[in-house]
């Protein structure tokens, strides 16, 4: 991975948006090749996986964090995730700002439109080639569709999600989509389209919360945005 120009002087916090197996076999090649620093059967390697990680998970990676390297004179974390509280941001704040010396986090997620500002400023931010294009709901043919239309997508793509066929973060990236379209020509006297953008980083904060009704807050968008 040709993305950490300065191998000997990692920052103790990178955010890679990318697709996450993709991204997590080629972050792996760089730690062992570049760094010469072995994932599998190291006890300074840690691995989490998770499709909303909460305060509790947070919580438990700053513990962990705490303990010595055992074998390298370094220790990294690898969190992949599609959300992240923001209960469990602000836990983690000070961790990725002052880490113990030595640790150093990755985080890979597909969008960084659900990290608050303030653990943003503490990442370094990197797109992997990976990166998903083209969402589930097309954004641009929503904002055009009736009400109903709006309804039978947003139905389409619930009813996937609740059988498994598709992940929750499709409704993230349908939620992108949509600030995409609106944002091209945007009017900031036009005050319901200002509120529209609004509405959706509202909706797009809550749909990273624990246990949403992703449903409800796609079909808010549905009835409240303008159609163009």
């Amino acid at each position: 991975m040709n993305l950490f120009a300065d191998n000997k002087n990692l920052h103790h916090a990178y955010c890679i948006i990318g697709e996450a197996e993709n991204t997590l076999l080629e972050l792996q090649k760089f730690l062992e090749k570049d760094l010469d620093f072995a994932v599998q059967g190291n006890p300074d390697f840690w691995y989490g996986e998770y499709d909303t990680m909460d305060i509790e998970d947070g919580r438990a990676i700053k513990e962990l964090h705490y303990n010595q390297p055992t074998k390298n004179d370094k220790k990294i974390f690898v969190l992949q995730a599609n959300f992240i509280t923001e209960k469990a941001q602000n836990a983690m704040l000070k961790l990725f700002e002052e880490p113990i010396g030595g640790t150093h986090f990755f985080i890979i997620m597909p969008s960084t439109n659900c990290l608050i500002t303030t653990l943003k400023s503490r990442l370094i931010i990197i797109e992997h080639e990976s990166v998903r294009g083209e969402e589930k709901i097309n954004a641009k043919k929503f904002i055009k569709s009736t009400i109903g239309e709006r309804m039978e997508m947003i139905k389409e793509l619930s009813e996937d999600i609740k059988d498994e066929k598709e992940s929750k973060i499709e409704v993230v990236n349908f939620f992108n989509g949509l600030e995409k379209e609106l944002s091209k020509d945007i009017d900031f006297k036009n005050k319901a389209l200002t509120k529209s953008l609004e509405d959706i980083e509202k909706m797009r904060l809550y749909a990273g919360e624990q246990s949403p009704s992703l449903k409800m807050l796609m079909e808010y968008l549905a009835l409240t945005l303008p159609t163009l």
